[in-house]
């Protein structure tokens, strides 16, 4: 079997996952123009419609900072919980 043949049987092997990646190429394209058109056709004016997803974008930005905040002391809760047992283990060796 010379290269051009293994080549040939690797890239039909791959083209499973060159579809998907196609298909999921489409599907973002699908939905972006539905977006689009959804935002175009909206009983609602231009600056309402700003407005609704800019407070959902601040909506979710207070939510996000809690959930770091929320992370951030867990994380420092259990290093410090950490530290309190591995300290004893190191001062008697």
């Amino acid at each position: 079997m010379n290269d051009y043949q293994k080549y040939g049987e690797y890239s039909s092997e791959s083209t499973g996952m060159e579809s998907a990646k196609t298909a999921l190429i489409f599907l973002s394209i699908g939905m972006a123009a539905g977006a689009l058109l959804s935002l175009l056709l909206a009983p609602r004016s231009g600056q309402e419609i700003r407005e609704a997803v800019r407070g959902k974008l601040d909506e979710a930005r207070r939510g996000v900072n809690a959930q770091s905040s929320r992370f951030r002391q867990q994380a420092t809760k259990i290093a410090t919980q950490a530290r309190e047992k591995i300290m004893p283990i190191t001062r008697t060796q």
